[in-house]
């Protein structure tokens, strides 16, 4: 097998280490495909874990003690106590409507898409040359975490203390194929646009009727889709946040996200995203207080709590306490001084945000949601606590562009890319049903 093809097969590993938990009868309600989906994105977590406790431990990664290890945890998992099924489950509705019949047609031709846009390099993210590959090619060299690449000081703008699941990823990657392949890693966004499009349609089905359900899951697929090859996201991080991000609001979204199982699964996507990028710490703390706040009468706080935040506890406190051991890191970086803030830059912000959003499709990807919140419903209150979260995270980022002067090109080339994640929220939001609203 040629090196290119053993390092893209090599992330299969991810859905085997993620199935024996959802395997447990508790996740049965989901479908097949959904639960290959959901284990994609589960299984990469609990063996990025696995490569961070290694490294942290001193012990030399081997893909075969990495992958026991995270199988053994999925399944170790299982025997917390996740509890029943708090509500039944969906009706079976009678009949395929058109819109059903297109709606996954749409998403596979996104994915297809996305394929052709990443095996062309029609969609290789320069990050990925500068920053992802290297760093990745040093880990798998070294066989962990090379604590002393990262030290080195010609090598700051690698970003020493960026979390670590993506790089993990690709080091193990580039471990099984004997080198790193550069042309396999763009493919990562189709495999992430393709684990996401089998397994949202499932998940929202928790929150909204089986048609909203797939129109909804295919609006995002295409969106993002769309915007990974307009924006150059292959290689990158942005498709593995879009993977975690999206699936853990759709979680929490439903009413799924009562039970211990529910909530477990939230907190091991969340735990995904605060380690796929910076950008997903304040979305998953956000996201997992607002739950517990609009839910605090139908849980149990303190274990929904624990599951929801101790997955990303973990994974993070490996992370930081292996830069602190090695002096490397205590924090993540900051762009400019927390203190100052530019107050007087807010109009060239706005300004520069609207042009990068609308560079995009002239900004369709976020205004088609938009436009299918204004048109659906109204009267369902969870619909607006996830409209609110996407306005709270909206708020963050224009926040942290004030901490520079000028950040017009900082803003050029990373409004878009940080942005995105909002579009699959607004399409949450506009999908959470009466069913939902029922239990307010």
């Amino acid at each position: 097998m040629r090196p290119g093809a053993l390092w893209l097969a090599s992330l299969l590993l991810c859905p085997l280490a993620g199935w024996p938990l959802l395997a447990h009868p508790c996740y049965r309600r989901f479908s097949r495909s959904c639960r290959v989906g959901l284990a994609v994105a589960v299984g990469a977590v609990l063996v990025s874990g696995s490569m961070t406790l290694f490294a942290l431990a001193g012990i030399s990664w081997r893909p075969a003690a990495l992958v026991f290890l995270s199988v053994a945890t999925g399944f170790l998992l299982r025997f917390l106590p996740l509890g029943g099924d708090p509500e039944p489950a969906p009706a079976v509705e009678a009949g395929v409507p058109l819109l059903e019949r297109l709606a996954p047609g749409l998403a596979a031709i996104a994915v297809l898409v996305a394929l052709a846009a990443a095996a062309s390099a029609s969609a290789t993210s320069p990050d990925l040359l500068l920053f992802w590959g290297p760093k990745a090619q040093a880990f798998a060299a070294a066989k962990t975490i090379d604590t002393s690449f990262l030290r080195e000081p010609l090598l700051r703008y690698m970003h020493p203390s960026y979390p670590p699941l993506v790089t993990n990823l690709y080091a193990l990657a580039s471990i099984v194929a004997g080198r790193f392949a550069w042309g396999a890693s763009t493919l990562t966004f189709p495999f992430c646009l393709a684990a996401l499009a089998l397994a949202l349609p499932g998940v929202l089905r928790r929150a909204s009727a089986r048609r909203i359900a797939w129109a909804a899951s295919a609006l995002v697929v295409a969106a993002l889709g769309y915007l990974g090859n307009a924006l150059d996201v292959g290689g990158n991080g942005e498709p593995w946040l879009w993977l975690f991000e999206t699936l853990a609001v759709a979680v929490l979204a439903g009413g799924f996200a009562l039970s211990g199982a529910g909530q477990l699964l939230a907190g091991l996507l969340m735990a995904g995203a605060v380690s796929a990028k910076v950008e997903g710490l304040p979305a998953a703390v956000a996201a997992a207080f607002i739950f517990l706040a609009i839910r605090r009468r139908e849980v149990r706080i303190g274990a929904a709590a624990a599951f929801l935040l101790l997955p990303s506890a973990v994974s993070l406190g490996a992370w930081f306490a292996l830069g602190a051991t090695h002096r490397l890191f205590y924090t993540y970086e900051q762009y400019g001084r927390m203190q100052e803030i530019y107050w007087g830059a807010l109009p060239a912000v706005l300004s520069g945000i609207g042009k990068a959003l609308w560079s995009a499709g002239w900004a369709l990807p976020w205004l088609l949601p938009a436009a299918a919140l204004l048109a659906a419903p109204r009267g369902y209150g969870t619909r607006f606590v996830w409209l609110a979260l996407a306005a709270l995270m909206a708020g963050f980022f224009v926040f942290t562009y004030l901490h520079l002067e000028d950040p017009s090109q900082w803003i050029s080339w990373s409004a878009g890319r940080v942005f995105s994640p909002l579009l699959a929220l607004l399409a949450v939001a506009a999908a959470c049903g009466p069913s939902e609203a029922a239990r307010q």
